[in-house]
């Protein structure tokens, strides 16, 4: 039989680690942390006409992780310590529902420029990344090490 190991707290790596990244290459630019995308959906509205659909309807609404405003792009970043392959799929959708997103209207003049963070290179996602003109940062902090080592046990 199986030992079940015990979990501690759980603790934001995610957003602790995007941050970080964020901080050391735009130290001096306007960033947007975890960002609900787009409007909410249609049938949200319909059905619920009385009330402030966007406050109710966050569960629905898409969160990146990161949006970083620099004079000439809006960099769109999605973190993912242990699973590049989810990330990859979020960022399409959500590049798709940066025009749609009120906070992001006065920046729709600039380009979009789509970034995943990992800490690890994943060969399987480089023709992908490419096709989908997404780029690739690897970032991979000390902590992160540790972070890793203790859930691949």
């Amino acid at each position: 039989m199986r030992e079940r190991r015990v979990r501690g707290p759980y603790v934001l790596r995610d957003r602790r680690y995007v941050a970080e990244w964020v901080l050391a290459n735009y130290p001096h630019n306007e960033v947007f942390y975890n960002l609900r995308l787009g409007p909410p959906p249609a049938e949200i509205s319909a059905a619920f006409p009385d009330i402030d659909v966007n406050k109710y309807a966050r569960v629905w609404k898409k969160t990146c992780d990161a949006v970083v405003i620099t004079e000439i792009e809006l960099v769109l970043i999605e973190g993912e310590l242990r699973r590049p392959l989810l990330a990859l799929g979020e960022l399409l959708i959500y590049r798709d529902l940066l025009s749609t997103t009120p906070e992001l209207k006065p920046y729709s003049h600039l380009r979009v420029r789509t970034v995943l963070l990992c800490p690890v290179e994943d060969p399987t996602l480089e023709m992908t990344l490419r096709e989908h003109k997404i780029e690739k940062a690897l970032y991979r902090p000390p902590w992160v090490d540790q972070y890793l080592k203790e859930v691949m046990r």
